[in-house]
């Protein structure tokens, strides 16, 4: 049986990263962990490889970043017009800013045996596998939205509309493709509509569940549809990002 782990990685180890552990079974897929850690990319990379051989992981971090990267400048020629492009990534940059755990990961993860190649995914492959994805693109892909849902910045009250949003769509998508990840308690409450009322850290806290969670349906949805099912900006050499589209009936 296959496992899916999405993780909305914290560029430091001080910071909390969102956490989000499916997998299949004779019934489903079903939910196994949902919270938030602080921890080392060492660390995650092994809890990635005790999952066993078939795990595919889907991470909102930078993981290949060679000078020659394209990623973001391809995301942004398709996506900007949705307000969902993204940063350039770069090793100066993430250097100073001290954000190299998705570059780290990425070394671990490919020591464990993790096919960084996206291109390589067949539908219900076999294997281990690490994709560099993105939420805002892949939102405006998987709910079918207009514009990104602007959750992460800008006046608290805003935040929260948007994230009552965020949650209405993961609420649709999941009741349609994952009905029993939907039915999980710790699902449940991030998506329940009170959930957005939170402040602080409590609010960046159901953010980067949200965002887990939706890194664990992407890699779920491209192991389930393989090359159809998603697109590829850059290249595995210098670095790519994921993001999903929709298949056949989905897309109707």
């Amino acid at each position: 049986m296959t496992t899916f782990v999405g993780l909305d990685l914290a560029w430091t180890a001080t910071h909390e990263t969102g956490v989000c552990v499916l997998e299949e079974t004779s019934v489903g897929v079903v939910l196994r962990k949902l919270h938030c850690s602080i921890s080392t990319p060492e660390c995650f990379a092994t809890m990635c490889e005790s999952f066993g051989d078939d795990v595919i992981v889907a991470v909102d971090a930078p993981l290949v970043v060679e000078p020659e990267r394209r990623a973001e400048a391809e995301l942004g020629r398709e996506y900007a017009k949705y307000h969902a492009g993204a940063y350039s990534a770069n090793m100066p940059f993430l250097t100073k800013m001290n954000g190299l755990a998705g570059p780290q990961l990425a070394g671990e993860l490919q020591a464990k045996g993790f096919e960084l190649n996206p291109e390589l995914l067949t539908p219900n492959a076999p294997g281990r596998f690490a994709l560099e994805v993105f939420p805002h693109p892949a939102h405006v892909s998987l709910f079918l939205i207009p514009m990104a849902l602007k959750y992460k910045k800008g006046r608290v009250a805003c935040r929260r509309i948007a994230l009552a949003h965020y949650q209405a769509h993961l609420t649709s998508l999941l009741s349609r493709e994952l009905p029993l990840v939907l039915a999980a308690l710790e699902v449940q409450e991030v998506l329940a509509l009170c959930a957005v009322e939170a402040k602080g850290k409590a609010l960046k806290n159901l953010e980067d569940r949200l965002d887990a969670l939706t890194c664990a349906y992407i890699a779920y949805h491209c192991w389930r549809h393989g090359r159809p099912g998603f697109e590829v900006f850059g290249c595995s050499a210098h670095g790519c990002i994921v993001v999903p589209r929709l298949v056949g009936a989905e897309a109707t």
